[in-house]
């Protein structure tokens, strides 16, 4: 009796534990693919990937060309993160990430370009610089300016992928300024700094390129004045803006001695300019209801323009 009676209990466990295991694997199963995979670091040769882990399943990053399915690679992990490596600048990629145990197939693919390669000798340096450019401020022909602030930690900041420091410029144009201010223990003695495009994408920075150069000078907050060549930037690649500084006026290009902050540029036709500016001054405002009570509405404000709004009292 006892044999049947533990015969009955060991039964009734192991049916208790198929359904908890089987309703276990049914949850992960019905789990989505992960809607939140970014792409950061973004260099000539390397990508960091990351997405949110999911308890009890791995993951599997895989990762291609654009366009040509097979050139690239797959790669399981058990972490949130990965740096994808061996890539080729000026490409784009796409990247999308899956949960192995999951079953709900791969994330919705992220699109991003390697930038170009530029020779640059102190990359990883640490060193605080004695001077820095705290500010640069590009106000380009018919365009918003471009402001950067930068507080001199460390010898090379890439900025090339930080969207609110992309310089904008329109081919042809004149009468673009591009000013920096000096910073650091250095900042109030006879320093140089100077600015060059790579115009022609051929990945160095020639004299002819060069729109600032204070040589050897006490002047703090240097100031010039540039036109941008016609045929600029007629390449495949987001090209550079390359800012450099220095305490003596003997530098290289690619460091390693001095302060240099990159800048990804943009080149903007002319004919597409005159464009999207019509659109902007011929989009009407308005406003409704009129009379108002509490609330008033607004359509076809643009969302580059500064507006200030009074009531009658002003």
């Amino acid at each position: 009796m006892k044999k049947l009676v533990l015969l009955f209990l060991l039964f009734i466990i192991s049916f208790y534990k198929c359904n908890v295991l089987k309703g276990k694997e049914n949850t992960i199963a019905l789990l989505p693919p992960p809607a939140n995979v970014t792409v950061t670091d973004i260099t000539p040769t390397s990508v960091t990937v990351s997405w949110t882990p999911q308890i009890g399943t791995g993951s599997t990053v895989s990762y291609n060309k654009v366009g040509l399915p097979g050139s690239g690679g797959t790669t399981y992990t058990t972490s949130s993160s990965i740096t994808i490596t061996n890539l080729t600048q000026c490409t784009t990629y796409e990247v999308k990430v899956s949960y192995v145990q999951a079953g709900g197939g791969y994330s919705a693919p992220v699109i991003f370009t390697t930038p170009m390669w530029y020779c640059m000798e102190n990359s990883t340096a640490t060193i605080t610089p004695y001077l820095y450019a705290s500010n640069v401020t590009l106000n380009a022909t018919d365009l918003p300016a471009m402001v950067s602030n930068s507080t001199g930690t460390k010898a090379y900041a890439d900025y090339r992928s930080d969207s609110t420091r992309k310089v904008k410029l329109v081919r042809g144009s004149s009468n673009n300024t591009i000013s920096a201010t000096k910073a650091g223990p250095a900042a109030q003695n006879p320093t140089t700094i100077g600015i060059w495009i790579d115009y022609n994408g051929d990945r160095s920075f020639d004299s002819t390129e060069r729109i600032l150069y204070s040589s050897n000078s006490t002047d703090i907050n240097p100031v010039a004045t540039f036109s941008v060549p016609q045929q600029a930037g007629q390449v495949d690649c987001k090209v550079a803006m390359r800012v450099i500084s220095n305490t003596t006026p003997y530098f290289s290009n690619c460091g390693p001695t001095a302060e240099i902050q990159d800048y990804e540029v943009e080149f903007i036709d002319a004919v597409s300019l005159n464009v999207n500016e019509r659109e902007i001054v011929n989009r009407e405002i308005n406003t409704y209801p009129n009379p108002v009570a509490d609330i008033l509405n607004f359509s076809g404000a643009s969302e580059i323009t500064d507006y200030e709004i009074y009531n009658a009292a002003g």
